[in-house]
């Protein structure tokens, strides 16, 4: 009869029988409720470990860095200190003296220091500018002055010159070249060189009156005598054709002025002629 075949491997102990008991190669399960809950250490209770780290600040402060540039005031970021410029070194002397020439009158003066004041304010940080600057205002009001009057002066002469009547009205001494036929004259003389006689109106008493002016030829010098005979011929003639009616008055004489050696060098060729009464003083004219 066959034999039935079986492999015998051992006996197989019962469950949890195997040898000794085996440690739960994961650890003891927590219980319900219990995880987070360390499990008791097998070999015994480790003391604490210190942090590697240090102590980990509080909540809130991680990531919180000193300042390394130190603690700035909201909106100052950035911000430089205020720079003030160094205090006046006084006021400049020269400006002082411009303003001073400058109300004086001291036109040159009160230019040179203004200038030189102004040129040095700013390098010596000085007081002053202002005062130089009025200085040169003021010398500029003043040559303006000086000029205007000058011009006014010069435009006021010449009217004189040009108009006898204004000599006539106003008296004044008038230049012998300047007379014109018409003036009446005082302070008549002979043997001088007259070069200014007193106009007159003819109403009021005088000497003589300017009846007319011609020109000797010119050329050199032909000697006092020589211009004195010319000058004398010339009036005579102009006289009777300037004034007939003085020509026939036996009282009137004829008195000329005539160039020097002089004057004629300096291009005067004129002659004036005037007619005087032999009597004296006169009022009116030779042709009334």
């Amino acid at each position: 009869m066959g034999r039935a075949a079986a492999l015998l491997v051992g006996q197989q102990p019962p469950p949890g029988q195997w040898g000794q008991p085996q440690a739960d190669p994961y650890g003891q399960q927590q219980q319900p409720g219990q995880w987070g809950q360390p499990a008791t250490d097998p070999y015994g209770q480790q003391p604490p470990q210190a942090d590697p780290y240090g102590q980990q600040p509080p909540p809130g402060q991680w990531g919180q860095q000193p300042d390394p540039w130190g603690q700035q005031a909201p909106g100052q970021w950035g911000q430089q200190p205020a720079a003030y410029p160094p205090p006046r070194q006084g006021t400049n002397g020269f400006a002082i003296a411009s303003l001073i020439f400058g109300v004086l009158g001291g036109i040159l003066l009160s230019v040179i220091f203004g200038i030189v004041a102004l040129s040095q304010v700013k390098r010596k940080n000085q007081g002053g500018k202002g005062l130089a600057i009025g200085g040169l205002a003021l010398s500029g009001v003043w040559l303006l002055a000086i000029v205007s009057f000058a011009v006014i002066a010069t435009i006021n002469t010449a009217n004189d010159t040009d108009d006898p009547s204004t000599s006539l009205a106003d008296g004044n001494d008038v230049n012998v070249q300047q007379l014109a036929p018409g003036q009446c004259l005082n302070g008549l003389r002979e043997g001088s060189a007259i070069r200014d006689l007193p106009v007159v109106p003819c109403t009021q008493p005088h000497e003589g009156e300017v009846f007319a002016v011609f020109e000797l030829p010119g050329g050199g010098f032909p000697g006092d005598e020589e211009v004195a005979k010319q000058a004398e011929d010339g009036c005579v003639d102009r006289l009777q054709s300037n004034a007939p009616k003085a020509a026939e008055d036996p009282t009137v004489e004829i008195y000329f002025l005539h160039p020097t050696r002089s004057s004629w060098r300096l291009g005067d060729q004129g002659v004036t002629c005037v007619a005087m009464s032999s009597t004296g003083k006169v009022t009116g004219s030779i042709n009334d």
